[in-house]
């Protein structure tokens, strides 16, 4: 006897989660984000019968400067890092670049010869250097 109702009961929840189906939420009109919604309404698909709605997101990645070195960061360092993480270290001096940059060489493999890792960190240095640490000896991947 307890059949019944457990049926009865698993109908109705079947039958409100049909008739909520294909239907979508109206939230956008309800709460404002403070999302300017003409703004909105020209990111979002121009066709109104497709059920699939795109935006466009900004994209912000931070520029590097031309420089010595900068190909080689750019094209060793990039294949692990995001242009973001690397931007948001510490201004380090020319020592502590080239032991990052050794690190990343021999303990993490990256795939840089030592001429590289040289060519990286006076880029790293010169984008990124700490005021009045001094350049220190150049060209030497044994610091």
């Amino acid at each position: 006897m307890r059949q019944k109702p457990n049926i009865f009961v698993l109908s109705l929840g079947l039958l409100a989660l049909l008739g909520g189906c294909g239907h979508p939420a109206n939230t956008s009109q309800q709460y404002d984000h403070g999302i300017a919604r003409a703004k909105m309404d020209s990111m979002l698909d121009s066709n109104a019968d497709n059920p699939v709605h795109t935006i466009v997101m900004p994209h912000d990645e931070p520029v590097f400067p031309p420089g010595p070195g900068r190909d080689e960061f750019v094209t060793a360092c990039v294949v692990c890092h995001s242009p973001r993480y690397i931007t948001m270290q510490p201004r380090f001096s020319r020592t502590t670049w080239l032991s990052e940059v050794k690190k990343m060489k021999d303990v993490y493999g990256a795939h840089i010869s030592d001429e590289q890792a040289v060519q990286i960190t006076d880029y790293l240095f010169s984008i990124n250097g700490k005021a009045g640490t001094g350049q220190g000896p150049k060209g030497t991947y044994g610091e």
